[in-house]
């Protein structure tokens, strides 16, 4: 119902394109029309979301191959994200100026399937960071890519659009870590790799054949995207990111350390992260209904408290922390995302999310091997705990961010 609704909404955005002369630029257009695009995208986010969080899984296997340090698996986590990070803005910015946003996907999935087949294939801990590399380069397209496309077609109730699409991602994170650990149990983490490269091949063939090409916009540059505010939504985001990445990273190996098999510390990490199945949607209605400063500040509160539960808890209570930090993290997705379009505008949302997910993407690099270092010396709890003050510094940033007003101050067409 919700999907039919939006379908309608597009419906009137188009005819006001045409009356007003504006061209759409980054329509993308399917079989079956608006709601045919919403779904493919949120297909595609489920298969984008599953790559990114399925390395956790993998690691205590490696570990065991490799003999690696805690201080080795950041790094190795850091090599698998950093490239998505760096790369964000300038594949967004690309598509948004040439008009290559289905190009950019298609060779983004093929990508990270040629580095889920390296990393199989490597003898060596070295290799094994060299080929994570191509993850992190594959990652890069997603986003601002299907943001620019969906918001194009949705220019109203954004939030709720996001939700939708970040439903997809939320299926792809929750069920990643069991799924790998299946595998892992089942055929060795090496085979896995190579089963784990099919989905990402086929996502990228639908989509060459299902989606239509966007078109160019010489007039999007990069000056007229990056404005002070989408630097401050980035910076935010960027802070609630490195929590949670921090979490997903070594939450299967800290529960493998406390007793569990691979196959439990799988199964315990998907039913924390099954709260993503409400949280974004919840986060992307909070967003059209409230405005992003009172959202984030609200879920940067609420995570630092979480935070401070599980540096003091143990056992269910514990992991109850966990799934709550993973909520209100979680729901902050959809709301980035929307807000990061409207903040750049609809010509240069690919720029505006690129910078959003880029920084993210960074931060969330760096906090791994930290977190790992630390750990070395102090255990993972400990280690985990601390993050508690990157969540209260992004208390600090929300309270800066624009209001519901000027949140909306970008409107659908202008630049």
């Amino acid at each position: 119902m919700a999907a039919m609704a939006l379908v309608d909404r597009s419906s009137a955005a188009v005819t006001a394109d045409t009356a007003t002369g504006s061209a759409p630029t980054d329509r993308a257009t399917v079989v079956g029309g608006g709601a045919a695009l919403l779904a493919w995208f949120t297909g595609a986010h489920l298969v984008n979301d599953f790559n990114a969080l399925m390395l956790p899984a993998f690691l205590p296997a490696m570990t065991d191959e490799f003999s690696l340090s805690y201080l080795q698996l950041g790094i190795l986590s850091l090599s698998f994200t950093i490239l998505s990070g760096v790369l964000q803005v300038f594949a967004g910015h690309h598509a948004d100026r040439h008009g290559r946003r289905r190009r950019a996907l298609v060779f983004g999935f093929a990508v990270t399937a040629v580095g889920f087949v390296g990393m199989g294939l490597s003898p060596t801990f070295t290799i094994l960071v060299t080929a994570s590399l191509l993850c992190g380069l594959g990652a890069s397209t997603y986003h601002p890519q299907a943001t620019a496309m969906l918001v194009r077609a949705y220019p109203t109730d954004r939030g709720r659009t996001m939700g939708i699409h970040g439903w997809g991602g939320s299926v792809g994170a929750f069920i990643a870590p069991l799924g790998v650990a299946l595998l892992v149990t089942s055929f060795g983490w090496r085979s896995a790799l190579f089963v784990l490269a099919g989905p990402s091949l086929l996502v990228a063939a639908l989509i060459w054949r299902g989606i239509d090409e966007s078109e160019p916009n010489p007039d999007a540059r990069l000056r007229g995207g990056i404005t002070r505010d989408v630097w401050l939504l980035a910076a935010t985001f960027a802070l609630l990111s490195a929590v949670i990445r921090g979490f997903l990273t070594f939450l299967p190996t800290f529960l493998v350390e406390r007793g569990s098999t691979l196959s439990e510390a799988g199964l315990l990490t998907t039913m924390i992260l099954v709260v993503g199945l409400v949280a974004q949607p919840v986060g992307g209605m909070a967003f059209d209904r409230l405005g992003g400063r009172q959202v984030f500040f609200g879920a940067s509160a609420a995570t630092s408290v979480s935070l401070a539960v599980f540096a003091v808890a143990d056992g269910l209570l514990a992991l109850l922390a966990v799934a709550a930090v993973a909520f209100f993290v979680f729901s902050m997705f959809p709301v980035s995302l929307a807000m990061g379009s409207e903040l750049s505008g609809v010509e240069r949302t690919g720029i505006g999310v690129g910078v959003v997910f880029g920084i993210s993407g960074l931060s969330g690099a760096a906090v791994q091997p930290v977190v790992g270092a630390v750990a070395d010396r102090t255990g993972l709890q400990f280690a985990l705990s601390m993050l508690i003050v990157v969540a209260v510094a992004s208390v600090v940033l929300s309270l800066l961010l624009p209001g519901p007003d000027r949140d909306r101050a970008v409107l659908v067409g202008t630049a």
